[in-house]
């Protein structure tokens, strides 16, 4: 090694690369399921964002492709809530609906 160059750190030891939890990311992706996406192409790309969090974006030649990179995506995010102890973006889905009123 030259004087010159940096020593790289080792993936375990730099926090911001470090995997998470088994237990956690399996929870974070089964929330995830649950979630909700929006898609659009442009330019011959696919793009979505997860509509419970919108600041989490993915994309994809094809449309399972861009599924897949939003919901791994998602679930880091979502693995990071859990981890911090913070509690993640309930599904739309499961959200309670107010009670509609009959007509007449």
């Amino acid at each position: 090694m030259s004087t010159t160059e940096k020593p790289r750190k080792r993936p375990e030891t730099d926090p911001q690369r470090r995997p998470f939890a088994p237990k956690i990311l399996e929870r974070a992706r089964a929330i995830v399921a649950r979630y909700q996406i929006t898609l659009w192409r442009e330019d011959g790309q696919w793009f979505g964002v997860g509509v419970e969090e919108p600041g989490t974006y993915g994309d994809g030649r094809t449309i399972a492709q861009c599924m897949r990179d939003v919901r791994e995506a998602l679930a880091a995010t979502v693995a990071l809530r859990l981890e911090n102890g913070q509690i993640p973006a309930k599904p739309l889905i499961d959200q309670s609906r107010s009670r509609r009123r009959r007509a007449g």
